[in-house]
């Protein structure tokens, strides 16, 4: 039964049915496309790790000190399962949202939490391989390629998350139970999850006082902090010392606790998803009703839909958030800006046009607009049916994305900006290029989710994450970024700045000029398709 139910799980989970909106048969082109961003992204992330721990793996080698990338594997593991437990664990075990169907059938609670863990791990498994391959192959290639060791560390990487996720899901259990005590378990999930992202980065690039490798000065800390968890030895034996016996006892510990979790777990996990089901059922809106004209309405639901998903807030907000940290530090470190803009100075390329890059960059993140509509799901046929014409909604997603991240890149920009003295007329021109790039970019998301919708999924995280909507939104930013960068560079290169801002800015204007008419055209047409 376990075997059963885990296929169903993966089917509604990671199904490309899922994945893409309909079946790789029936959208040849969206498997394609898909697969050319998943090379390209799997690509970047392979060659931009790759390199910093090749280079790094030189070092230890010479220093003889090449096992310290063991620890780097394992820590590594351990911190990627931590995150992605205390995010995933509440939806995936505590709170279910096929609970009422799961609990009516004759399956045992255990096999239904083994399932479900199963299912969690994958993501956690998938996000481990990546980001530990790069490492080992720097450990293989400078000590030697040895079929052992890579066969032990491989096996060793689906077991090194178990104990997290253990410890972690009792205290993503406990966050829960307290937060929902107290009402504030949405808000604070998008602090955490925001807390824990910006926490990764400052200890990525914080570490190394040269700037050279931010890996290289995280060694002294993983090494003390893998002294406190006892299964850091056995795995170091395992491969450095070629003991087999000490992979053996690695192995029987955590398969040992994931049984016990499992049976000790599942009544709690039980009972934990009755008393969620009967606060859904109690739970009712009240208050009274403030009437809005119908676009005030419609971006007000777009607000209460965004911070109603975390996964949704994590994804599309991280741009904004940077942006708001990076005005604020703009002040504060002033001096140090000013420091690195005159080392810019020979360089043919503008400090101004670096900052722009920059913020298109972030503004990129900010893709709401092409996912927006997908997240209407089973709701699509309630708001069709509204009296409201289909390019008025399509608008409104497209000025809440706008609203999302244009305030914080003019932030961003004015403070960056006046911290670098410049000119006045430029400070505003390069404002209303952030501007016009940010509606431009927002009604091409708009046009991507017209013609790739996704109305069923199982989650949200689908298609937030995963997808054709969400890729090509994102990267239909970057792709206006770099267009607008090549024609500055080969077209308006002799031209003064100030110029080549403002005509920079028409080009955006006038990619939403195009955008608005087709929207205003066919967003009727399809959605009568879609109906």
């Amino acid at each position: 039964m376990y075997f059963k139910l885990l296929k169903v799980f993966l089917k509604e989970n990671y199904s490309l049915k899922r994945l893409l909106g309909s079946s790789a048969k029936q959208s040849k082109t969206k498997t394609i496309l898909l697969s050319i961003l998943l090379i390209y992204g799997l690509g970047t992330i392979l060659f931009s790790f790759g390199f910093l721990f090749f280079e790094m793996g030189k070092i230890f080698k010479e220093t003889n000190s090449l096992d310290s990338l063991l620890t780097y594997i394992f820590m590594y593991s351990t911190f990627l399962s931590v995150f992605f437990v205390l995010i995933r664990a509440g939806s995936y075990l505590f709170n279910y949202k096929d609970y009422d169907f799961l609990g009516s059938l004759p399956i045992k609670n255990e096999v239904v939490v083994a399932a479900k863990i199963s299912v969690m791990m994958v993501m956690i498994y998938i996000s481990v391989y990546i980001v530990t391959a790069p490492m080992i192959f720097s450990y293989l290639y400078h000590h030697g390629f040895s079929l052992y060791a890579l066969i032990v560390i491989l096996l060793s990487l689906i077991f090194i998350p178990i104990i997290p996720m253990i410890i972690f899901s009792f205290i993503s259990l406990l966050i829960t139970y307290l937060l929902n005590k107290l009402g504030i378990n949405k808000i604070f999930n998008i602090i955490l999850t925001f807390s824990l992202l910006l926490g990764y980065m400052y200890f990525a690039f914080s570490f190394s006082a040269d700037g050279a490798n931010p890996f290289m000065g995280q060694a002294e800390f993983l090494d003390s902090v893998s002294q406190y968890i006892p299964t850091v030895k056995l795995f170091f034996n395992a491969v450095a010392n070629q003991d087999i016996l000490a992979f053996l006892i690695f192995v029987v510990i955590n398969l040992a606790l994931l049984l016990i979790f499992i049976f000790a777990s599942k009544d709690l996990i039980n009972k934990t998803n009755q008393n969620q089901t009967k606060s859904i059922r109690r739970r009712r809106h009240s208050g009274k009703l403030k009437q809005r004209s119908v676009v005030e309405a419609l971006i007000a639901k777009e607000v209460k839909k965004f911070f109603s998903v975390n996964i949704y807030v994590m994804n599309t907000g991280f741009g904004p958030v940077l942006m708001f940290i990076g005005g604020v530090l703009s002040f504060i470190y002033a001096g140090k800006i000013e420091d690195f803009a005159s080392q810019m100075i020979g360089l043919d390329f503008n400090i101004e046009y670096i900052l722009l890059i920059f913020v298109g960059f972030l503004l990129s993140t900010v893709y709401t607009s092409a996912i927006s509509l997908s997240l209407e799901g089973n709701n699509f046929w309630l708001l069709r049916s509204l009296p409201i014409k289909a390019k008025t909604i399509m608008l409104s997603k497209m000025l809440f994305n706008v609203l999302v991240g244009l305030p914080f890149a003019i932030f961003l920009t004015g403070a960056i900006s006046f911290s670098l003295s410049f000119d006045f007329l430029t400070i505003i021109l390069m404002m209303v290029l952030i501007s016009s790039f940010s509606f431009a970019s927002s009604i091409l998301g708009s046009i991507i989710n017209l013609y790739f919708p996704k109305f069923e999924y199982k989650n949200e995280t689908e298609v937030v994450k995963q997808s054709m909507g969400a890729f090509l939104g994102m990267f239909g930013g970057l792709g206006l970024t770099f267009i607008l960068g090549l024609i500055k560079a080969y077209v308006l290169d002799s031209i003064d700045i100030n110029l080549s801002l403002l005509i920079l800015s028409l080009l955006n204007m006038l990619v939403f000029y195009g955008g608005y008419q087709f929207i205003n055209k066919k967003a009727e047409s399809l959605f009568i398709k879609f109906s």
